[in-house]
């Protein structure tokens, strides 16, 4: 299934005709759409969560985060890179888009190298948040604010 908020997990699982819980639940994750709240409850439930939109947008502000430069220069890998292997040592499934064969040759260079608990915590309390996508388009409210 797809963004999936934690109200609409719980209409959805205490209907008496859900009869199979979901597999997965894909939604927006990365650093600035942390959903740590939506993650554990996903956990308890059984469900495994997958970040799109992990790597934030076409020129995203997560691109200027010092606190994400930063530890980039660091490792000395990428923003993305950073990005996906956050999302990763969270026990989530990425899945990033990039036209760019370079950019997807990178994004497959994870292999070797973790970011410590220090960076990961740094990553997951950034201070500006915002989603890439909105609900706006659909016919009900999906989003509600209430997974962090």
């Amino acid at each position: 299934m797809s963004n999936f908020a934690i109200r609409n997990l719980e209409k959805l699982l205490k209907d008496p005709s859900c009869k199979i819980v979901p597999a997965v639940n894909q939604v927006e994750l990365h650093p600035n759409n942390p959903s740590p709240k939506l993650i554990a409850y996903n956990k308890e439930k059984g469900i495994h969560s997958t970040g799109y939109s992990c790597l934030g947008s076409t020129d995203s502000p997560l691109y200027k985060d010092k606190t994400l430069l930063d530890i980039a220069e660091k490792k000395g890998k990428t923003p993305q890179q950073v990005l996906l292997m956050w999302g990763l040592q969270r026990d989530t499934s990425v899945i990033p888009k990039s036209v760019t064969k370079s950019r997807i040759e990178k994004n497959f260079e994870l292999d070797g190298w973790e970011l410590t608990s220090e960076e990961m915590e740094k990553l997951s309390n950034l201070k500006d948040r915002f989603k890439v996508c909105g609900d706006g388009w659909l016919p009900v409210k999906v989003f509600f604010g209430d997974d962090e």
